[in-house]
Formats: structure tokens, sequence, C-alpha cells
């Protein structure tokens, strides 16, 4: 399997999690959500280091079900904890918000979204890595480098610009926070 079939399958499961977390939150909210990524395209890469963890760290659990069950849930909890810390580092917030839910802790993981991960790992061993492999897999070898490189420097591209986006945002706020507060003699 060489890198570039790695990289589509990254973005192939970034995209697939971007699919779920807009059904999802559309059901949740009774009304359509699309802007689920921390970019404008349509990838939460969160799910494609998912996939990675995943099948690094869980694949001695696929014989038995109940402890890929578990296994999956801790891990995919981690991984939401982790990258909402990081966000609030980054951006003052995250972008999710489970402080309505029972059982939740800082409204940033809940038990609810900790089950659904446990059952989203079995699936993911049960059918959806061998599908999104052998998706990726349907992509010409001589266009596997071409897509691979495709999604990077697109992905790059929008993340650079959001975060550009985000950082100029936050400083007009901070300025405009500061204008009440000035003293002019």
């Amino acid at each position: 399997m060489s890198i570039y079939h790695r990289i589509n399958c990254f973005f192939l499961f970034s995209f697939l999690g971007y699919l779920l977390e807009c059904a999802v939150l559309s059901y949740e909210n009774k009304r359509p959500v699309f802007n689920r990524g921390f970019g404008h395209g349509p990838f939460c890469i969160i799910y494609g280091f998912g996939s990675v963890g995943a099948t690094m760290l869980l694949s001695p659990f696929i014989d038995s079900p109940v402890r890929l069950y578990f296994a999956s849930m801790v891990m995919a909890t981690f991984m939401e904890l982790v990258t909402a810390y990081m966000m609030i580092k980054l951006f003052g917030s995250f972008w999710w918000d489970y402080s309505r839910k029972p059982f939740n802790y800082k409204g940033i993981i809940c038990l609810e979204s900790s089950i659904a991960w446990g059952f989203l790992g079995i699936f993911y061993f049960r059918f959806l890595n061998g599908f999104v492999n052998q998706a990726a897999g349907m992509i010409p070898d001589n266009f596997q480098r071409i897509t691979g490189m495709f999604f990077l420097i697109f992905y790059a591209t929008d993340f650079v610009y959001t975060m550009r986006m985000q950082l100029r945002a936050d400083c007009e706020e901070d300025e405009s926070s500061l204008v009440g507060r000035l003293k002019v003699y």
C-alpha cells in the first residue's frame, strides 16, 4: 500500500466523518447542517486521524467485539477530549457542545457520544475500513499520487486560510474589547 493510497484513505475517512457529523447534527437540530469541518472543505480530519489511530492501536482487539467496543470508546473519547483542549488553547473555544446532554464533562465529552464511538469502532473494522481501502484502490495507480497531493494541498491551503481568518477575527475582537477601556485625555 503506497503512501498516496493511505493519504487518499485518510481524506475519504475525513469526508465520511464530515457527512456523519452533518447528518447527526441535522437530525438533532431538525434543520440541515453543512459546515462541520474546521475549514471550508468537506473534511473533519479528526476522523482521518481516528482511522489511523484505530488501525494502529485497536487492531489487536478485532477478534473480541466487546474489547474492541470498549477500546474504541476510550480511544475516540480521548481524541475528542484532546482535540477540544487543543482548540480551546488555539481559539478559546471548541466546535461542539455536549453541555445539554446527560453525563457530560464541560460540554466536551459525554456518555452518549462515547457509547456511539464504541459502535463506530466495531463498524470501522467490520465494514468501513475495507470499503474505504477498496474505494481508494479504485483510483488508478497513476492518479493515486495526483489525488493524494491534491487533497494535501487543498486541505493545507484551506487550513492556513481558516487559521488566518480565525486569528484575524480574534484580534479584531480583542481590539474592539479594548475600545471601551481606553482612557482618552
